[in-house]
């Protein structure tokens, strides 16, 4: 099956696509219908069979290949239900298209005028309403109808269906503008979170390294100006070796103050990772993605254990760019109450997550390489996800108790 070549539909377009593509097929069962029921009005029945022919070629092509993504294909499906509403006139009896009864080719272009008021919104759907009334008006004309002398009746049933066809393709593209702009709105919310999330893990890190300069260099700084302040009293008799003891702990602070500026906040056990390091470095080994990796601290695991929870998020990433269709993703880690909290976020198309039709499919890379992965680690994975909505993959990790004398070799 064909790609399409454009960017995938926003969230919320997927149900109106499917619509206008029910009604497509709609449509063509009940031209189908009524060349069957108004045979008897077919000046020429094997031009009508070879529209039928062509029309039910078009639909299948049109529906496998996604056609309606593609501005071209689009116009073209214009054109050709264009020209199907005076070829309609051409094979009838003539005379029959008057009236307001329905005939051969009366509903299906007006498929034509949904789709494209959903691609190009109001103003494309008025104009492909516009043509296709041209083109109903010309069906009167290929039928032998001149429209000097249509009865007030068929020139109602002309406009009639005129309105019909500028009126779908308008309000279309009224719906579409409005899930577009809903779509635009949802994602500014959801990266106004993300970044409010990214914040909240600042702080809470900023929080972190805040206490650890108060328990240490702060109080330092306090005694050194106390001492200070006291051997500034002594006059001239301060001892030298007073000064040096001062002058080295000043020094001895302040290289530890440059230590929890440019380093973690602390120094990794033996055998322990930084999990944030692991997921920053899957972020940028990952293409196709932008990747944002945010942490409440350097969350260290055993190494082996990191590099495992890493694997799990790299399947994740990859998921999203080769089948949600993904552009962004965010990745946060944060511990809480004994457990190592990872979730992955994106905006993708989602997907319905049903776990045993995955299992019957074959598709186990969501199942073996995340779930069974974080599973066997004896942690736990959960799915949020739907169509048009992205996905959210959470992992949660007990965290290790190192056993008395391991960690320290």
């Amino acid at each position: 099956m064909a790609r399409p070549t454009t960017q995938p539909s926003e969230p919320g377009m997927r149900g109106l696509w499917i619509g206008i593509l029910v009604y497509r097929w709609c449509a063509f069962a009940w031209m189908t219908v009524l060349a069957i029921a108004t045979r008897d009005d077919l000046d020429r029945p094997g031009a009508a069979l070879v529209a039928l022919g062509v029309v039910f070629a078009w639909c299948i092509w049109f529906s496998l290949t996604r056609a309606w993504e593609r501005p071209l294909e689009r116009w073209i499906d214009l054109a050709l239900s264009f020209a199907l509403l005076p070829y309609s006139g051409w094979v009838m009896a003539p005379g029959a298209t008057a009236g307001s009864a329905p005939f051969f080719a009366t509903s299906y272009p007006a498929s034509a005028a949904l789709t494209v008021g959903a691609g190009t919104g109001v103003a494309g759907g008025l104009s492909a309403g516009l043509l296709l009334s041209l083109g109903l008006a010309l069906s009167r004309l290929a039928n032998g109808l001149p429209l000097a002398e249509l009865s007030s009746a068929e020139w109602a049933a002309l406009v009639n269906g005129a309105f019909y066809f500028v009126a779908a393709g308008g309000a279309t593209g009224v719906v579409s503008s409005v899930l577009r702009r809903s779509a635009r709105e949802r994602e500014r919310a959801v990266e106004e979170a993300a970044r409010e999330r990214e914040r909240s893990a600042r702080l809470a890190e900023r929080e972190v390294l805040g206490r650890q300069i108060h328990d240490s260099v702060l109080q330092s700084l306090a005694l050194i100006d106390k001492r200070g302040r006291e051997l500034a009293t002594w006059g001239s008799a301060v001892p030298a070796d007073e000064v040096r003891a001062l002058i080295d702990l000043a020094s001895h602070q302040e290289e530890a103050l440059r230590a929890l500026l440019n380093e973690p906040p602390e120094e990794p056990p033996t055998g322990m990772a930084s999990l944030r390091l692991a997921l920053q470095e899957t972020a940028r080994a990952t293409d196709g993605l932008s990747v944002t990796v945010t942490s409440t601290g350097p969350v260290w695991l055993p190494a082996p254990l990191a590099e495992q929870v890493a694997a799990a998020v790299r399947q994740g990433l990859d998921n999203a760019v080769q089948h949600a269709r993904a552009t962004r993703a965010t990745v946060f880690v944060e511990q809480v109450d004994g457990e190592v909290v990872v979730s992955v976020r994106d905006d993708g198309v989602g997907f319905v997550y049903d776990e045993a039709r995955f299992a019957r499919e074959g598709k186990l890379g969501l199942l073996h390489s995340m779930k069974g992965r974080i599973e066997d680690l004896g942690g736990s994975m959960s799915v949020r996800t739907a169509p048009g909505r992205g996905t959210e993959v959470e992992f949660r990790l007990p965290v290790p108790i190192p056993v008395e004398g391991e960690v320290d070799g």
